[in-house]
């Protein structure tokens, strides 16, 4: 009796599963299938266009400091707090704002003594000194006194200068031209990759940035004379941009 009952329970299953089959058929008016490949997918042609902009520069960057060594820190912190004194006025007196004088590195470190071989081969281990380095990075926003500011740093007592650059404050325009021409110029390498191919092109499907570009300084094409005795050469500063476009191919 128990067998019956089984079998009479699976043909009840069987038999609602196929009347529940039927009403989502009827509910939905279709059935679920397997998604089928697009023709013609994947028929693409990928580029990166290039593009670049060059500007004269508006603003300079140095960094300007002082190291001093002596046989004591507080001794080596004195002297450098005292040119680093000089140093920051002389700044702002050609100009510079309090915004645009940034430390950049202080730092105290020791210089073990040298040693002196003695008679009999005895060595003698020299007295350490303490070096003191303070830097600033100054942004200077009138190229006209560069040389002015390095030389009046120097007279100051600044004795250590580094990093002389040239950038642009605000890029949008140049970034502007130089992203148009990449754009130009990977349409017109797709078009020319798809000839070379034996294809046609068709329309463009993405376009995207190509995260990385950066302004560099290129060959100098303008010198000065800044100073009463430091020529700085200014030059032009080329901004890059890139852009990755995938093309489709017509079939």
């Amino acid at each position: 009796m128990k067998r019956v009952g089984s079998v009479v329970l699976v043909a009840v299953f069987l038999a609602g599963a196929g009347l529940l089959g039927a009403w989502m058929h009827g509910q939905y008016g279709r059935t679920v299938q397997a998604a089928t490949p697009e023709v013609g997918a994947g028929r693409v042609i990928t580029v990166v266009g290039q593009g670049s902009a060059r500007v004269a520069p508006d603003i300079a960057q140095v960094s300007v400091g002082v190291d001093t060594v002596a046989d004591t820190v507080s001794e080596a912190v004195l002297e450098s707090n005292s040119r680093m004194g000089a140093i920051l006025p002389a700044l702002k007196s050609l100009g510079v704002a309090d915004k645009d004088i940034q430390t950049q590195n202080y730092s105290i470190s020791v210089e073990q003594g040298s040693v002196t071989q003695g008679p009999e081969g005895t060595a003698t281990q020299g007295k350490p000194r303490y070096r003191v380095t303070n830097m600033v990075n100054v942004t200077i926003r009138d190229l006209g006194k560069v040389g002015n500011v390095l030389d009046a740093v120097v007279e100051a007592g600044a004795n250590n200068i580094w990093g002389v650059s040239f950038s642009v404050d605000d890029t949008k325009a140049a970034l502007t031209e130089a992203r148009g021409k990449a754009v130009a110029d990977a349409q017109a390498r797709a078009r020319e990759l798809a000839g070379l191919a034996g294809v046609e092109l068709g329309s463009i499907v993405s376009v995207s940035e190509v995260v990385g570009n950066n302004s560099y300084p290129v060959a100098v094409e303008r010198a000065f004379g800044m100073g009463a005795d430091t020529s700085v050469s200014v030059g032009e500063v080329e901004v890059s941009y890139q852009v990755q476009a995938v093309y489709s191919l017509e079939p």
